[in-house]
């Protein structure tokens, strides 16, 4: 009687696709991803476009039309309005690990390391993902490949990237930063606007959420964003900040008496109150997620971090490869084996041609900066 077996290649398959799922679930930007033709209204614009073959994506950006067209007798023909088509390019790269073992080593671990390999390389490729995200939305130069201004491990802002460069993109992108609670904090010498900060009165409060959220709309091109309900005429955003941050905003007393005197009270309301329990704060049609690993970097002065309040495409994300195990093969007679993971991606911020120009501005981005002082 034969036995049925299931193919080498086919568990290998199911392996990778929930190591994958699992991969991509387990940090903070999840919700916020979407693939195909989610990917237009998500934060972070996932696509597979490069399998099997290819070495950079193209993402088409239409701009909305600004023309007033015409009236009553005047004519249309010569008073059309130009498309204003722009494109967003990723390149994807190799990205490897693996941790090796000996056959002597094996023989003494009680503890039976090898099943550690796939939970530790998972986490690698987690954190990997998750700071080239955050990389990401800490550029100011746009660059095709999967590398941003700020270098791994995460550092100063002004420490990676020139001071030109900073100049640049905070000229190009004027009308969607915000240097603490006022507007006019703003300079088009970066180091200036940030040495405005202080640590008074410009920690990220409900007030400065509100007036990065009418920056998002007001600003040309518009932050689309990532919900909208025509029929209440509502519309959603998400902001990711560090914890120093998202401790202020916390504790600002119009975000305590939201959260007191709106938050549901009967069943589980409690259980989901940010009062009593960790989780996303909502305020004025934002969804303000922490995310611990942002960094702190000093003006000269004190440390400020950075909230980026984001509408839909602000993130490119691309896979050449899903992540795929790896064994290792120059193994000395087979006393040294090896475990691995490896995959092809590119993730960098969605940005556009800003003008006649030639700099480039965040398609999808309002970025602010806050005093961050303290302890977490």
């Amino acid at each position: 009687m034969a036995t049925t077996t299931t193919p080498t290649d086919l568990a290998l398959t199911k392996w990778r696709q929930e190591y994958f799922l699992e991969y991509v679930r387990n940090h903070g930007f999840k919700p916020y991803m979407g693939a195909a033709s989610e990917g237009v209204n998500a934060v972070i614009h996932t696509a597979m476009d490069l399998q099997p073959k290819g070495k950079t994506l193209t993402i088409p950006l239409v701009g909305r039309l600004t023309s007033s067209g015409v009236t009553g007798n005047t004519r249309l023909s010569g008073a059309e309005e130009s498309l204003g088509k722009h494109s967003h390019s990723v390149t994807i790269q190799y990205r490897r690990n693996a941790i090796e073992f000996s056959a002597q080593d094996e023989h003494y671990d009680a503890s039976n390391a090898r099943d550690a390999a796939r939970p530790l390389l998972q986490q690698w490729s987690q954190e990997k993902l998750r700071d080239d995200i955050i990389d990401a939305f800490h550029s100011v130069a746009f660059s095709g490949a999967s590398v941003s201004t700020i270098s791994t491990p995460l550092n100063s802002w002004n420490t990676i990237s020139t001071s030109t460069q900073n100049n640049t993109w905070v000229a190009a992108n004027s009308d969607r930063v915000l240097f603490g609670k006022l507007v006019s904090n703003y300079s088009a010498t970066f180091a200036t606007a940030l040495g405005n900060i202080d640590n008074t009165d410009d920690k990220l409060t409900a007030a400065a959420v509100s007036v990065m959220k009418r920056i998002a709309k007001t600003c040309d091109p518009h932050i689309r964003p990532i919900r909208t309900n025509t029929e209440d005429g509502r519309e959603y955003y998400v902001m990711f900040t560090g914890s120093i941050p998202f401790r202020d905003l916390k504790a600002d007393s119009s975000i305590i008496a939201a959260n007191r005197d709106a938050r549901a009270r009967e069943g589980n309301g409690m259980d989901k109150n940010p009062l009593f329990q960790d989780g996303d704060l909502i305020w004025d049609g934002v969804i303000v997620r922490e995310i611990p690993e942002f960094p702190v970097f000093s003006n000269g002065t004190i440390n400020c971090g950075m909230a980026v309040l984001c509408g839909a495409q602000a993130v490119a994300a691309a896979w050449g490869q899903m992540p795929r195990p790896t064994e290792k093969k120059e193994t000395d007679y087979g006393f040294f084996t090896g475990a691995g993971i490896e995959e092809m991606i590119g993730v960098n911020k969605i940005m556009r041609k800003h003008g006649t120009l030639g700099t480039f501005k965040d398609n999808g981005c309002c970025t602010g900066f806050f005093a961050a002082v303290g302890d977490a």
